[in-house]
């Protein structure tokens, strides 16, 4: 896999191995979230090849679905449940709460 750079962009240099498979570069993978088991949609526009990660969710909710927000959000119910949480009356005594942490 040969990596370039192209007028600020990233490019990758892919071969087609046996069985017809390409291997996604880890930077991509990770960038885009795409792990084992994705789905891809694969088209051609303007005799170009297109791949994009076909979500079965919109693209405005992938990040609650994250192994990272998944894992926030469990913290976050344990730090309620263990009463580590303060109130704020308004939003100001919330934004100072902030700066003082």
């Amino acid at each position: 896999m040969e990596r370039s750079v192209y007028k600020s962009k990233t490019s990758y240099k892919v071969s087609v191995q046996r069985r017809n498979l390409i291997t996604l570069p880890k930077e991509i993978r990770e960038k885009l979230n795409i792990e084992e088991g994705d789905l891809l949609d694969i088209h051609i526009d303007n005799d170009k090849i297109v791949i994009e990660p076909f979500k079965l969710i919109p693209s405005s909710q992938a990040y609650f679905w994250t192994r990272k927000a998944q894992n926030d959000i469990l913290e976050s119910e344990e730090d309620l449940k263990a009463g580590r949480v303060r109130e704020f009356s308004n939003i100001d005594e919330f934004l100072n709460g902030l700066e003082n942490e």
